[in-house]
């Protein structure tokens, strides 16, 4: 993650630290915020910084989606053609990264770093402008494209979030300014501190004999492992993106007090959880869905999640372990809880099962093979 990376890390400060000196003097001498308009240029800034190839492959992928974008916007009786065929357009280069080894060699010039947000990116300006029928701002576009913040790893944007706060930056408060400051902190903590402790103890408990407790241990803290990071990055880009003006959207919302695993996803990785919903059954158009179907669409749902992250073994497995329990959630109507109706003791043995099932997912993500054999071999032996 290149947050982490101090020389990144300090570029990543100066910009985000120039940005808001740019708003401030603009503010103040012309009497308008010019921010929005030089935003782009810190933006490429940073990521020429991490990889000129990136910053060259990034730019270009963004300007030949704005051209389909707006190739979209002026036709009429073939949009529903050319929608999904420039959709399936803007996912090219992903599963090209991601399968590229069935292909020749990719040249030096090339770099799929944040492809996978890139293409959700993209789709969902398709989406936008299919049916929203509405014209994309070239500068809007490529900010929304390249907005540094977000760029690796989210949280998430959707076109019409990002051109309501682009358009409109919120004006920054000292309180405003103290409460980013505070959530940049914990998230530097999160990743550099606590993050820390975590996996040292996590390597440390992997490396001894399994027995069922320590299988226990084992699984919980690949749990906080993963929450951690992911936690802690989104923190850093909130911070960053919305101290700018840009209110950045949430990713994580107390998953732990997830009582089914409907609420778990809509509590964890949030925007990837929305935008693979939205985007999915946009399609059906509110038409209410039986018990069969419902849970079809659940493994289907789960499944693509787990694709995006990568087409390897363990995303496979994490798609049908993570498709099953939520296909099986909504074949027999159990998603939907209400803590208010449901008596506190079921309520969290609720919580620990939902929590236990997706702790046991994340093993395939922070372990091998052969390790996640032999902490499930754990659990037998007492």
């Amino acid at each position: 993650m290149w947050y982490l990376e101090t020389d990144i890390l300090l570029r990543l400060l100066m910009a985000t630290g120039c940005m808001l000196l740019i708003s401030g003097l603009s503010r103040l001498i012309l009497k308008k915020d010019i921010g929005p308009k030089v935003l782009i240029l810190a933006s490429i800034a940073v990521i020429a910084y991490v990889s000129p190839q990136l910053a060259l492959f990034s730019v270009g992928y963004s300007l030949i989606t704005f051209l389909l974008a707006r190739i979209l916007k002026l036709l009429k009786k073939t949009r529903r053609v050319f929608f999904v065929l420039f959709s399936i357009i803007c996912t090219i280069p992903f599963f090209y990264g991601r399968i590229n080894g069935f292909f020749p060699q990719l040249p030096v010039i090339i770099v799929f770093i944040g492809i996978s947000y890139h293409m959700l990116k993209a789709i969902d300006v398709m989406y936008f402008v299919y049916y929203a029928d509405m014209e994309i701002p070239f500068l809007t576009y490529m900010n929304y494209m390249l907005f540094f913040p977000t760029f690796t790893s989210g949280p998430i944007f959707r076109y019409r979030d990002f051109q309501k706060v682009f358009n409109k930056p919120v004006p920054l408060t000292t309180d405003r300014f103290i409460m980013y400051v505070k959530r940049f902190i914990k998230g530097m903590f999160k990743k550099m501190v606590v993050l820390y402790f975590v996996s040292t103890f996590f390597t440390f408990l992997l490396g001894l004999e399994k027995h069922w407790y320590i299988s226990l241990l084992i699984v919980i803290f690949s749990y906080l492992f993963l929450y951690f990071d992911l936690s802690g990055y989104s923190d850093i880009a909130i911070a960053t993106g919305s101290v700018m003006g840009y209110t950045v959207p949430e990713n994580f919302r107390k998953p732990w007090a997830a009582a089914s695993f409907t609420q778990f996803w809509r509590n964890w990785h949030i925007t990837l959880s929305d935008w693979v919903r939205e985007h999915i059954f946009v399609v059906l158009n509110g038409k209410k869905l039986g018990r069969l179907a419902s849970a079809g669409m659940g493994f289907l749902v789960m499944f693509i999640m787990e694709m995006w992250h990568g087409f390897t073994l363990p995303y496979i497995f994490g798609g049908v372990y993570n498709g099953l329990c939520l296909g099986l959630e909504n074949l027999f109507g159990l998603t939907t809880v209400d803590k208010r109706k449901m008596k506190k003791p079921v309520y969290i043995i609720r919580c620990i099962i939902v929590n236990g099932l997706f702790a046991l997912n994340t093993l395939l993500m922070t372990v091998t093979p052969t390790q996640l054999i032999d902490v499930l071999g754990g659990f037998i032996k007492l």
